[in-house]
């Protein structure tokens, strides 16, 4: 078996949440930290209305799990060439990226919104 996490390149995934948390990555081992409501499997898939909840660290550096539903999902930036330089802002990705950075060929906004 080929791990996908271990290939130069990937889907850069950017969670963006109506509560100000923001994840940008195309770091697989990252996804351990997202899963489906109430299952305890890697998620294997995203989908518009889908539960998932989100481990994250607190400023106190304690793991906070929140539940976010899908908003929506958008594809931009869908490389041809993966030498090509990618040029201008996107004003919904975050400000920082998270885990192993990688060449990425295309991007996928996921939009959540917070259960509450």
């Amino acid at each position: 078996m080929t791990n996908a996490n271990l290939l130069p390149y990937y889907p850069r995934f950017i969670f963006n949440c109506d509560d100000g948390n923001c994840l940008t990555t195309g770091d697989l081992e990252l996804f351990k930290f997202i899963k489906e409501k109430g299952s305890e499997y890697d998620i294997s898939r995203f989908k518009t209305g889908e539960r998932i909840e989100i481990s994250w660290v607190n400023e106190n550096d304690e793991t906070e799990v929140k539940t976010y539903i899908i908003d929506h999902i958008d594809i931009h930036q869908i490389k041809y060439d993966l030498d090509e330089p990618t040029y201008g802002l996107n004003s919904n990705d975050c400000t920082a990226l998270a885990g192993k950075e990688k060449k990425w060929m295309m991007e996928i906004y996921i939009f959540l919104n917070t259960v509450k």
